[in-house]
């Protein structure tokens, strides 16, 4: 199939256009977006998607998945919405699809008045539109209706991952999209993420009540992506991860847990004079940006160490390499970030650092993004106390009340709410709809399900673990890992490389013969 298509691509980027709706997405495509060739699982998602049908593309980081829902709104005569659980993200988005002449408006919490005002405006005209817009923003009453009263013809689900509680960025705002479907007038869905086990699509797929959904799936990285892993302790860490920055070509990322990581690494690359920047959540707004524009001039080459906030939705082509330097939550989180790396199609290097001592860091940080058991148990003995007076409760004295973090009342009701079990007004508090000896038993049989998805977290950084030390093609233990039967030798990992070495014959004799890779990190 993918063949076929790429043989089709080629035919259609010169002479006469074939006729037909594919066709059109192929040529604006290209007069609309710069895009003069589209990829053979693009091509695959927009047959599809000009057929009517519903699809989820599950792309690699950098494929452009976001071209999916683009062309397909240049061809609605009705707005097309877009779904993102970032409003930074959208933000830049919108500022690339307005200097490509795109008619696109956002519809978030951070809009002035005098924004808002002019994009509900235009909205309210209706007619090809491309509209960015959060999960929470499409579910409130004023502006969802307003969303909901141009008719969307498009639901696009961008980072579908987060509506599975199986996925590794699991948002319970997401929880709600299959409803908010059908409040749009239940419009064709398009669900797009870079990563997604074949448990994740399926749970995508069953909460957005997609009907018989074209699915198609490309691997989980590009070929230009060499990747290589090394198990370090302690005081070794540092020090090998200087040798690679010393070797590697910059511009470059290194990843790290934690924010007090970052700054200490980004002072030992300053003492080294290794140009770097940093990028952390407990930095100032203006210092974060700053130092994300000086990282993006085409000119500078840096290193940028940063947690997760860094990275989606920059496209910066040109990255060299992504060293993570202490391991990330799942292997999920692992192939997006480094998939932001080697964009303009040239070798990239994705090196992963465990330090065995690192998987303990995360699972405190997984421990805190989950709600625990007991949590639950609090909730819903609280929920039961105001109930019983007759009396909705708002997420702030639900958390005081249950003492639990706010984060965690919200995240709780979320998914109590999913299970009809309490129901929010208007007011944004939260009532019981059901008896409550039947709130009670359901939160039990949740709280039973929460520890399932403990287990899930702990089985996902077990694999990152189980990544580090396969003596397998890298590419093949992640081509396996999100469910492909039988991949290919990538031949350009370590793994590879070091497989490649030894079966060369000793050059003289006993002479070391050197691989061309070799002054890659192997």
């Amino acid at each position: 199939m993918a063949r076929r298509e790429r043989r089709r691509g080629r035919r259609g980027g010169r002479g006469r256009q074939p006729s037909g709706p594919l066709a059109r997405a192929r040529q604006i495509a290209r007069d609309n977006l710069g895009v003069a060739r589209l990829r053979p699982a693009q091509e695959h998602a927009l047959q599809a998607l000009v057929d009517g049908r519903d699809t989820f593309a599950v792309l690699p980081t950098g494929y452009g998945k976001s071209l999916l829902y683009q062309a397909t709104a240049l061809m609605r005569e009705r707005p097309t919405v877009v779904v993102s659980p970032l409003i930074a993200l959208m933000a830049d988005q919108e500022r690339a699809m307005k200097r490509h002449g795109l008619p696109v408006i956002r519809l978030d919490s951070s809009l002035r008045a005098a924004e808002r005002r002019a994009a509900l405006e235009r909205l309210a005209r209706g007619g090809t539109l491309i509209v960015l817009t959060t999960p929470e923003t499409l579910e409130s009453t004023h502006t969802g209706a307003l969303i909901a009263d141009a008719r969307p013809a498009l639901l696009c689900v961008d980072e579908a991952h987060c509506i599975s509680e199986w996925g590794h960025d699991f948002r319970p705002a997401y929880l709600r999209m299959g409803q908010q479907r059908e409040r749009l007038g239940d419009p064709q869905v398009l669900a797009l993420t870079a990563t997604a086990t074949p448990r994740v699509r399926d749970d995508v797929v069953a909460r957005l009540a997609m009907r018989d959904p074209v699915l198609v799936i490309a691997p989980p990285h590009r070929e230009n992506l060499r990747f290589a892993a090394h198990i370090v302790q302690g005081g070794a860490k540092l020090l090998a991860a200087g040798r690679l920055l010393r070797r590697l070509q910059r511009p470059g990322i290194v990843y790290c847990a934690t924010t007090v990581e970052v700054d200490r690494v980004y002072g030992a690359l300053e003492r080294a004079r290794i140009p770097a920047d940093r990028y952390h959540g407990k930095m100032r707004t203006a210092d974060r940006a700053s130092a994300q524009q000086r990282y993006m001039r085409p000119s500078k080459r840096k290193v940028m160490v940063a947690t997760s906030a860094f990275g989606m939705g920059i496209d910066k082509p040109n990255i060299r390499y992504v060293l993570h330097y202490q391991v990330p939550s799942s292997l999920e989180q692992y192939v997006q970030e480094a998939g932001r790396g080697g964009r303009d199609g040239h070798p990239c290097h994705c090196v992963l650092l465990l330090d065995p001592a690192d998987l303990d860091v995360q699972r405190h940080l997984l421990a805190q993004s989950r709600p625990r058991p007991d949590q639950l148990r609090r909730v819903a003995r609280a929920l039961n106390a105001w109930g019983g007076e007759g009396r909705p409760v708002n997420a702030t004295d639900l958390a005081h009340s249950a003492e639990v973090p706010a984060n965690a009342a919200k995240s709780l009701c979320a998914r109590l709410e999913e299970l009809a079990l309490v129901e929010q007004t208007p007011d944004k508090e939260w009532s019981i709809a059901v008896p409550l000896d039947v709130l009670e038993s359901a939160a039990e049989d949740l709280a039973r399900r929460l520890d399932v998805e403990r287990l899930a977290d702990e089985r996902r950084l077990a694999a990152v673990q189980d990544y580090a030390a396969t003596s397998d093609c890298r590419s093949v233990f992640l081509r396996r890992y999100f469910g492909e039967e039988d991949p290919p030798r990538c031949g350009v990992c370590d793994r590879c490389r070091a497989a490649r070495a030894r079966a060369q014959p000793r050059a003289g004799s006993g002479a070391r013969v050197r691989s061309k890779d070799s002054s890659v990190p192997t």
